[in-house]
């Protein structure tokens, strides 16, 4: 390409992706007249009460909002009327007090991975935790780490120090969001859920009181923390326990045409029924294509620097790209692919179910999914439709008292849609519905599904009921300690399911 040419192509992708960015700021429309002034207001008093180790954006220009309030899908995001980045839990008490009285809707927002709408997104006043960010080696392999980290962050702050946690499998989520729903990791087989590693949260209550949760003070709480999410007041830090950390892992991806995707699958299901290795991973995504026919893409992870023979399966199929490779963990982590969607900012949204196991007939009832959406992509502007398999092994072994029932190690799915039009909301909402439950009809056949199963909290699509994420015990269970740490509905005020 002439430079003259290039430089027109990078001044086009700028330019579509500043006026991309834009948008949220743009769009004040869905505010009424009466609102907007007295989220000002609310502003104003918190830029007046707060102190210097906070900041106030009021309004927010375009480098605050991209810096704190951008979110992974464009249709995720809302525009606030102001962007708080809260630097201390007394700032976060302040905060909380004035949102109480003033009844101002709020988001709260740890590294923006959400897809649903409104739940760390908000019209009226927005908190940023990215000030609250630390990362500190205690004694005893116990490590505090601030919610508004992002976990490559933290995963590079540790290295070096011979500690790791249990913490994201790809770059960008935070660490409050991740924590909060639950935590698939790499090192689930071998220590569960993040939520099971941790030994104490950090928060203010919805009343503004600073405490904190764990198996010892506020019991309750700290059950509910445990993927109860965003229900119970603002977690600024958790207290996690640490594990020994090899030097270099292996791992990578490696991207197949669809010609072999038959043969991925199979060699996936392969993998579930003979890995004994728990410091060894698979995540198989199968991904719809308009033209050419499904493909699919693995990530593999495997905790120590040699190749484990379980992946000589798929390293055998014919492929298209591969990663692989010995490397520092959070390099092997900053690798995955999972920015593309994010950079160009299009609306999408995740849904999910959990099996009890994985049967060829289910991993094929997948495969015709993939299919069927590759034909529809193109007449309702589908941008990139993923399946995303599981094999988790025996993990729910790890499982601590949580709000989020994983004792039986549900195996998650994780429908990942992106499309590049409002107008296509309904439908693609209404498609992976549909697509959820022609599989679970193959599931329960096979006997691997069945109506009392809960879904994952950080996959759910915004619908979810706390019966459907918690099951009808836990679901009744965090609606008492709800109304007994927050008898006001502060965080009403905030997005989230409805438990």
């Amino acid at each position: 390409m002439p430079p003259t040419s290039r430089t027109t192509s990078l001044l086009h992708v700028t330019l579509l992706l500043v006026s991309i960015l834009l948008l949220p700021l743009a769009n004040a429309a869905s505010l009424s007249k009466t609102d907007r002034p007295s989220y000002a207001q609310t502003c104003s008093r918190l830029q007046r009460a707060l102190s210097p180790q906070s900041k106030v954006h009021h309004p927010p220009t375009l480098l605050s909002y991209y810096q704190n309030a951008h979110h992974w899908f464009q249709s995720s995001s809302q525009r606030p009327t102001c962007i708080l980045e809260a630097g201390s839990p007394d700032d976060v008490a302040v905060v909380l007090r004035i949102i109480g009285e003033t009844r101002t809707p709020f988001a709260v927002m740890s590294g923006g991975h959400a897809s649903n709408r409104g739940f760390s997104s908000t019209e009226g006043v927005h908190i940023s935790l990215r000030r609250m960010d630390g990362v500190v080696v205690k004694g005893g392999g116990v490590v505090e780490v601030g919610f508004g980290a992002r976990w490559t962050d933290v995963f590079m702050e540790l290295e070096g120090t011979g500690w790791n946690v249990v913490g994201g499998r790809v770059g960008g989520p935070g660490v409050g969001g991740l924590t909060l729903g639950g935590g698939y990791s790499w090192k689930t087989n071998q220590y569960g859920l993040t939520i099971d590693t941790v030994k104490s949260f950090n928060l203010v209550l919805p009343n503004g009181t600073i405490t904190s949760a764990s198996n010892i003070t506020n019991s309750d709480l700290f059950f509910a923390l445990k993927g109860g999410l965003n229900r119970f007041g603002i977690v600024t830090s958790a207290e996690f326990y640490a594990h020994r950390q090899p030097p270099k892992v292996y791992g990578g991806f490696i991207m197949y045409p669809s010609f072999s995707l038959p043969a991925v699958l199979n060699a996936t299901m392969e993998f579930y029924r003979t890995s004994k290795d728990p410091r060894t991973q698979v995540l198989t995504t199968t991904a719809s294509s308009p033209i050419g026919g499904s493909t699919s893409i693995v990530l593999f992870f495997h905790d120590g620097p040699e190749r484990p023979k379980a992946f000589d399966r798929f390293i055998d199929i014919p492929h298209a790209v591969s990663t692989m490779r010995a490397q520092r963990f959070y390099e092997f982590v900053e690798s995955i692919p999972s920015e593309i969607v994010a950079l160009i900012n299009f609306r999408g949204a995740f849904a999910t179910m959990s099996t009890s196991a994985l049967t060829p007939a289910f991993l094929d009832a997948v495969k015709n999914e993939t299919d069927r959406f590759g034909r529809l992509m193109g007449s309702h502007h589908g941008v990139q439709i993923n399946f995303d398999i599981e094999p988790f092994v025996d993990y729910g072994k790890f499982a601590t008292e949580s709000a989020f029932p994983h004792k039986s190690s549900p195996l998650p799915l994780n429908l990942y849609f992106a499309w590049a039009s409002q107008a296509d909301d309904k439908f693609w909402y209404s498609e992976m519905r549909g697509s959820l439950d022609r599989l679970k009809v193959v599931a329960a056949t096979d006997g691997i599904y069945d109506d009392s199963f809960t879904q994952y909290p950080n996959y759910a699509l915004f619908d979810a009921t706390g019966e459907e994420l918690y099951g009808k015990a836990n679901a009744k269970r965090l609606r008492k300690i709800r109304d007994a740490v927050d008898p006001e509905r502060v965080m009403d005020l905030t997005g989230g399911f409805v438990i």
